[in-house]
């Protein structure tokens, strides 16, 4: 399997911060980027944290809050 891209990780990032990081659903895209992570060999943790920060530099849109 390939690595994520930087642009995979930003996109769970995302759908990360809209779901709320106890919101149902939200994380099923995060989770399987951290898996594709895994299977190409690299550190699933350092991944998540990557994605953790790409959803604490998001920022929607005023009018989606």
């Amino acid at each position: 399997m390939t690595e994520p891209t930087p642009e995979q990780i930003q996109e769970a990032g995302r759908r990360l911060q809209r779901g709320g990081i106890l919101g149902t659903g939200s994380s099923k895209y995060a989770d399987q980027v951290v898996a594709q992570a895994e299977e190409a060999g690299l550190d699933g943790q350092d991944v998540a944290f990557q994605i953790l920060g790409a959803a604490a530099e998001y920022t929607p849109r005023p009018w989606a809050r």
